[in-house]
């Protein structure tokens, strides 16, 4: 089984925006959650998911009931080669999770799921298309809500999903108008001093996207539902 790599916990652990360790609560809470994940389909434990990786990025897309899927890939690939050219790794959903395998017969980890719960876990910020209704990207929503997202959509998403805590839904006009939205956020010094978490902002009803010091619900709200 392969494991994570505990050195960069303790580097995660020692995160700081001013005098706040900012990424303590998150792999509490994650820790928690891969407990009651493992209880729920009674597997092995699976080392890996009890923390993440600075700079990886978890990029989820509708799949199944998509109609536009071959134009979407064009959208999803410039959004990765954003995120890559400054210096994420991106996992692509649509590359790597078949939603018309069945289940396996045997299952011993996540990993053999096909679901991609592992990779979206190990992400230090989530990404969704929210352009189409999709079961799966809902699962998702809801198992990374200790993690940061930002989703986007040309129309305004559902009441749920908009109540999200740790949320950002961008919304857009033109795809360039996306492209240069993402430049600016996936954009940074380095993930010490600029991470994104999770945050409660004074003026916000629900826990905010940050990444630094700064506010991105606050910083794009022109730019969201």
């Amino acid at each position: 089984m392969k494991k994570y790599n505990f050195p960069t916990l303790t580097d995660i652990l020692t995160v700081k925006v001013g005098t706040k360790y900012v990424w303590e609560d998150r792999v509490r809470q994650q820790s928690t959650l891969v407990h009651l994940l493992e209880d729920v389909y009674d597997i092995k434990l699976n080392l890996r998911a009890f923390s993440f990786y600075p700079n990886q990025l978890y990029f989820g897309m509708p799949l199944t009931f998509n109609s536009t899927l071959n134009t979407d890939k064009i959208l999803w690939n410039d959004i990765g080669k954003i995120f890559q050219n400054n210096h994420w790794k991106t996992y692509f959903a649509y590359e790597n999770v078949n939603p018309d395998l069945d289940i396996p017969a045997k299952i011993d980890t996540f990993d053999d799921l096909g679901f991609g719960h592992v990779q979206l876990l190990l992400s230090e910020l989530v990404v969704m298309d929210l352009n189409h209704p999709s079961f799966g990207v809902g699962q998702q929503l809801e198992l990374s809500l200790f993690q940061p997202l930002i989703g986007f959509s040309k129309s305004p998403p559902s009441r749920m999903v908009k109540g999200r805590p740790g949320s950002m839904i961008i919304k857009y006009d033109t795809e360039d108008e996306l492209r240069n939205i993402f430049q600016e956020i996936s954009r940074r010094k380095s993930y010490s001093r600029e991470p994104f978490y999770v945050k409660k902002h004074p003026s916000r009803p629900l826990k905010s996207v940050y990444k630094g010091k700064v506010c991105l619900n606050e910083l794009f709200k022109n730019n969201c539902y």
